[in-house]
């Protein structure tokens, strides 16, 4: 998860002021915006992950967002 330092506006609201990078399409989210996902490996391993709302829906992205049939 890469942090910004609140300087750029959010890129789908265009209102707020960006928190977070999407990890799919490194756009600027706000606190609103953002998607979190939690990847899990291993034995009780857990990644947070965070998204915009079309890269946490594309499975090819985020591969556990749940829309895979």
């Amino acid at each position: 998860m890469i942090t910004t330092d609140n300087t750029g506006i959010c890129q789908i609201c265009h209102k707020k002021q960006s928190v977070v990078l999407c990890e799919g399409c490194d756009s600027r989210l706000c606190e609103d915006c953002r998607k979190f996902d939690l990847w899990g490996y291993g034995c009780g391993h857990v990644d947070p992950h965070v998204f915009c709302p079309t890269c946490f829906d594309d499975v090819d992205i985020n591969p556990y967002s749940g829309k895979i049939d």
